[in-house]
């Protein structure tokens, strides 16, 4: 049976470096473009980071039922396709995510023991900010007051100190919940 597995953090935490690491050394493992309103970053591309939409088309699909969760994040939507989402699972292949806490609970509540949530926590605020400046990314005032995930409950939690540690962590955890499905057949 898939599996969805979710990695949730603050921006600039490197949930998406982690995810494209982790998916490019893995088998049977795929990452969904999602889609937004927000405009692209520099380094971005159409389909291959996002799928960048206007408000106006999101707003329309999300009203025909396109999209399996979707959530808004400082005046811009995100979400992802049911049939990005269900496609790949049909044929066996697990599903790794970038999403807030907001859009773990819709996923839960149709997946249920299916997804598993992997909070990525920073080192610490000071290199979180750091990260954010490189970026030239919000205010160091904008913090999320969640910055380490106390205030939620996770699956998991990994501090992203080392990239390839965290990485490797990321897939000795869907290893570890493979092998607990098997066992629970």
């Amino acid at each position: 049976m898939a599996h969805i597995f979710v990695l949730i953090g603050a921006s600039g935490v490197g949930k998406t470096t982690i995810a494209k690491q982790v998916v490019l050394n893995s088998e049977y493992l795929v990452m969904p473009v999602g889609v937004t309103t927000r405009r692209p970053r520099v380094d971005e591309k159409q389909y291959i980071d996002y799928r960048f939409i206007s408000q106006s088309q999101f707003k329309g699909w999300k009203h025909t039922g396109l999209f399996i969760e979707t959530t808004k994040v400082r005046d811009e939507y995100y979400g992802y396709l049911k049939e990005d989402i269900n496609n790949p699972m049909e044929h066996g292949y697990d599903i790794l995510l970038i999403l807030t806490h907001q859009g773990l609970a819709p996923l839960k509540k149709l997946y249920e023991d299916q997804v598993t949530s992997i909070f990525i926590a920073p080192p610490s605020e000071a290199e979180l900010i750091q990260r954010r400046i490189k970026r030239r990314e919000d205010t160091p005032f904008n913090l999320d007051p969640d910055l380490f995930g106390k205030n939620h409950s996770y699956s998991f939690t990994i501090v992203n100190n080392h990239l390839p540690t965290a990485c490797r962590q990321v897939g000795f955890i869907r290893e570890f919940v493979k092998q607990h499905r098997i066992i629970k057949i």
